[in-house]
C-alpha cells in the first residue's frame, strides 16, 4: 500500500511538473536608441526595425509600404479607425501579409495603420511601430537589465516569482491597464514602452497627487521627441505589484487621454505580460538568478546520408544569416537541399521517404536539410514559404533554385543538372 501511494506520488509530481514547463521559449536580444526599444521584426522577407510601443498599435511610415511590400490598397482589419490611447496622426490602414519576431510571435494578415510625418522616427532609424496585439498570445518578458525579451508559450519564464504577480486588465487593441498604488491610493495606468519617465498623468489624475514639486521632467506626445515640462510632483510612496518604488516623480501631460506607466519601471526590475490570463508580473533584477530556460532553441547537428532536421539557428549559423547581409550570401562549401515540410501536409509526407534516398545516394556531395514549417515560422515569412513543400536547391557560391511540389525525379534532375555541373 505504502508503495502504491507513494508510486501515485511520484506520479502527480511528474504530471504537475509537465504542466507548469513551457512548450516554446524564444530569448532575443533588442536594442535601444534614445531609449526606445528597438525589435529586428521579418515583414514579407525583410528585416526591419520597430519600437515596442505596448500602449499603441502596429504602424509603418509611409516610405516603407513599398520596401516591404505591402499592398497600399488592401486595408487593414482595424475596429476603429485612429489610435485608441495617444494622438497619433495616420492615412489610412494596410493588411501586411507576413510579421514575425522569432517563432513564437507571428502574425498573417497584421492590421497596421500608415502613419503621417513623424520625423522623430525617422531620426531612430525605423519602419514603424509594432504594437502589444503581436504578442497576445505569449508570455512577454522584459529584461532591460540584460537587453533581453523572451517570449513564452503558455508560461512565464521560470525565474519569474508566482507570488510577485497582480492583475490586469487587456484593453481593445491589446493595451495592458495595471494597478500602481500612489500615496496609498490606487491608479489604474496603461503600460506605455514608449514613454520613457515613470508616471504621466492627466491633469485629473495629477490633481488628485499629493507631493512636492518634482522639479523638470519630459513627456512624449504622440511620436514626437520628448518635451520637458515643470508640473511635477514627487509622490513619497509608490508601489507596483509587490516592489516599494519609494518616491517617484509625476508628471502632468494634458494631451493624454489616460495616464501612464512609463518604461521607467524597467530601470527597476523585469517585467512579464501574460496576455492570456491576464497578469502582470514584476520583480527586482536581483531577487532570484535568471537562468533562461530556452525550449527547442539546440543549434542542429548534421549527418552526411540523411535528412537533417535544423532550426532558424542553424540557418543562420550556416546556410544564411539574413540579419547581416540583404543579398543572399551562401556560407557553406558543398550544395545544400532544404525542405520546407509539415505534418499535416500530405504532399510533404511522401516527399519525404524520396528525399531520404537522394540524401542516401548523394551522401559525400550533397547535404540534405528539412525545416518544419510549423515550428521556423520566421524562415517561412522571411522566404515567403506559403506552399508546402517547398525545397531550395543552393549551389556553392549560388542562389537558392526555388521549387514546389512533391516530385522527386524533377528534384533529382536539379541536384544533377544544377547542383553538381561542373
Amino acid at each position: 500500500m505504502k508503495i502504491l501511494i507513494l508510486s501515485l506520488f511520484c506520479l502527480l509530481s511528474c504530471l504537475t511538473w509537465a504542466q507548469t514547463k513551457n512548450t516554446s521559449t524564444e530569448v532575443r536580444d533588442y536594442r535601444e536608441v534614445d531609449g526606445k526599444i528597438i525589435l529586428d521584426l521579418v515583414v514579407n522577407g525583410e528585416v526591419a526595425g520597430f519600437v515596442l510601443d505596448l500602449a499603441g498599435h502596429t504602424a509603418i511610415l509611409p516610405e516603407y509600404v513599398e520596401r516591404l511590400k505591402i499592398d497600399e490598397n488592401i486595408p487593414g482589419e482595424f475596429k476603429y479607425n485612429e489610435f485608441l490611447y495617444k494622438k497619433v496622426p495616420v492615412v489610412k490602414s494596410v493588411l501586411i501579409g507576413t510579421m514575425a519576431f522569432g517563432n513564437n510571435v507571428f502574425g498573417n494578415g497584421v492590421s497596421a495603420f500608415v502613419l503621417g510625418d513623424e520625423s522623430y522616427l525617422r531620426e531612430l532609424g525605423v519602419a514603424g511601430i509594432v504594437g502589444g496585439a503581436m504578442f497576445r498570445n505569449v508570455v512577454l518578458t522584459i529584461d532591460r537589465r540584460r537587453k533581453k525579451i523572451t517570449t513564452s508559450i503558455p508560461y512565464r519564464p521560470s525565474y519569474m516569482k508566482l507570488d510577485y504577480r497582480t492583475d490586469m486588465e487587456v484593453l481593445p487593441g491589446s493595451t495592458v491597464v495595471c494597478p500602481v498604488t500612489i500615496n496609498g491610493t490606487v491608479y489604474s495606468l496603461l503600460f506605455d514602452t514608449w514613454n520613457d519617465g515613470m508616471i504621466s498623468m492627466t491633469a485629473e489624475d495629477f490633481a488628485r497627487i499629493d507631493g512636492t514639486d518634482g522639479g523638470v521632467a519630459f513627456v512624449m506626445n504622440g511620436y514626437g521627441k520628448s518635451v520637458k515640462i515643470t508640473k511635477t510632483k514627487t509622490a513619497v510612496v509608490c508601489d507596483f505589484v509587490k516592489d516599494q518604488l519609494g518616491s517617484v516623480v509625476v508628471a502632468e501631460n494634458k494631451e493624454l487621454p489616460r495616464s501612464v506607466l512609463g518604461s521607467g519601471i524597467l530601470e527597476k526590475g523585469i517585467i512579464s505580460i501574460d496576455y492570456q490570463k491576464q497578469k502582470i508580473y514584476f520583480q527586482s533584477f536581483d531577487l532570484v538568478e535568471v537562468k533562461d530556460d530556452v525550449v527547442g532553441d539546440v543549434t542542429s547537428s548534421v549527418v552526411p546520408g540523411k535528412l537533417n532536421p535544423i532550426t532558424r539557428e542553424y540557418f543562420l549559423e550556416h546556410i544564411y544569416d539574413y540579419r547581416k547581409d540583404k543579398e543572399f550570401v551562401f556560407k557553406g562549401d558543398k550544395p545544400v537541399v532544404i525542405d520546407f515540410w509539415a505534418t499535416w501536409c500530405g504532399p510533404c509526407m511522401r516527399l519525404i521517404p524520396e528525399m531520404e534516398k537522394m540524401a542516401e545516394k548523394y551522401k559525400d556531395q550533397v547535404l540534405f536539410l528539412k525545416v518544419n514549417a510549423d515550428k521556423e515560422k520566421e524562415l517561412c515569412s522571411m522566404f515567403n514559404v506559403v506552399a508546402l513543400p517547398t525545397l531550395f536547391f543552393i549551389p556553392v557560391g549560388g542562389k537558392p533554385i526555388i521549387e514546389t511540389g512533391a516530385t522527386p525525379e524533377k528534384y533529382e534532375q536539379i541536384i544533377r543538372e544544377q547542383l553538381l555541373k561542373k
